[in-house]
């Protein structure tokens, strides 16, 4: 039997859920704080972030998003192409 998970994908830009097609056309989807406490309410079995700019602007994934999150949900996060943070928290 084929277990089914539910995993919907926070795409974060400024500090914002972004929402759009190919990263193209975004519309602000609201704040992930709040987007993460809904998804988990609904019956999300885990959650992802993407900070869709970091690679734009050469940076890192923003620590303080992913604090942000972590500290209002109890399910699983997983954060796209942040090695540097799984050594912060390991």
């Amino acid at each position: 039997m084929t277990i089914i998970k539910i995993m919907p994908c926070l795409d974060m830009k400024d500090g914002r859920v972004v929402k759009g097609v190919n990263f193209v056309n975004l519309k602000d989807a609201g704040d992930p704080v709040e987007n993460a406490k809904f998804y988990q309410s609904e019956g999300a079995d885990e959650l992802a972030m993407l900070d869709i700019a970091a690679t734009l602007e050469n940076r890192k994934t923003r620590l303080e998003w992913v604090k942000n999150v972590t500290a209002v949900i109890s399910i699983p996060l997983t954060v796209a192409a942040a090695l540097q943070v799984l050594k912060i928290y390991s």
